[in-house]
């Protein structure tokens, strides 16, 4: 584990009141003391490599470099993190620095995991409030949960935040895919339009292809507690009753004109869920 300057870690969402379902929420602010006036930051990220960058006065506004290094205050935060390039905004680390600048680059870097899990865990942050994203994957009880609503193409359009999969024209299009149903051993196929927040549930819209005037749904995306596999649950046969859909089991139509940008943006997804599982197994240490 790597060397801490910093001694607790809290969440951008709180410290600056965001809404739950902004995707800045969950961007660690690594924090050097309990002051809430006077504070200065710094802003770092990852791109494609294994450096890391800094938000500066360089040419493209950040670099590898630590020098000319922007400093932010508490208000100047969010603007700040949409400066980042949007690929890498989900690598943000916001760090707070002391009013030193002699200082200053030794409060600079980049925590690896094994160092943030141990703020989290060992520093007891408080995790009383995080979601609790295990469910049972065949139980009844979880038909019950919201987690199979029709809703419009049309009402998707206007979700704030919405993640549609597959672009076309700037407009959501359905990503088609298959499902290998590894309980009844069948093949069925889907459509997926997009992720969003509910809260702080993470849900798909998808729909069966194989339904005449099929209505899209929105699920809830869940961790199974017996096989720790990631699935919604939903009416994919036309019979009562739900199933389990394991994210695992779904493969794409590799044809599909920007499939590179949908298979991003469904990796993305997957990392949400991991990030929900990693905080909530903190929890139940």
């Amino acid at each position: 584990m790597m060397q801490m300057k910093h001694i607790r870690l809290v969440q951008a969402g709180k410290f600056l009141k965001l809404f739950k379902n902004d995707t800045q929420y969950a961007t660690p602010i690594f924090r050097i003391d309990q002051k809430r006036k006077k504070l200065q930051f710094v802003i770092v990220f990852k791109l494609e490599d294994d450096d890391f960058y800094v938000l500066n006065r360089s040419e493209k506004g950040y670099s590898k470099d630590l020098k000319r290094i922007k400093i932010f205050t508490t208000s100047m935060l969010y603007n700040a993190m949409m400066s980042v390039p949007i690929k890498a905004r989900e690598t943000i680390q916001i760090l707070q620095i002391p009013n030193d600048k002699k200082l200053l680059k030794d409060y600079v870097m980049y925590y690896d995991k094994a160092s943030i899990d141990w703020l989290c865990f060992g520093k007891k942050v408080n995790l009383d409030d995080v979601y609790d994203p295990f469910r049972d994957a065949h139980s009844a009880l979880f038909h019950s949960d919201d987690s199979d609503n029709g809703i419009s193409y049309d009402d998707y359009q206007g979700i704030q935040d919405f993640h549609p999969f597959s672009l076309l024209d700037n407009q959501a299009v359905a990503l088609p895919c298959f499902y290998q149903d590894p309980i009844k051993n069948k093949q069925i196929a889907l459509q997926l339009m997009g992720w969003y927040y509910h809260g702080q549930q993470l849900k798909i819209s998808w729909k069966p292809d194989n339904q005449l005037n099929a209505r899209w749904r929105s699920s809830v995306v869940a961790i199974d507690r017996k096989t720790r596999r990631y699935f919604f649950q939903g009416n994919i046969y036309q019979e009562k009753g739900t199933d389990p859909v394991f994210l695992e089991n779904l493969s794409f139509d590799c044809d599909l004109k920007n499939s590179r940008v949908a298979k991003a943006e469904f990796d993305r997804f997957i990392r949400e869920i991991k990030e929900q599982e990693r905080v909530a197994l903190l929890k139940l240490r």
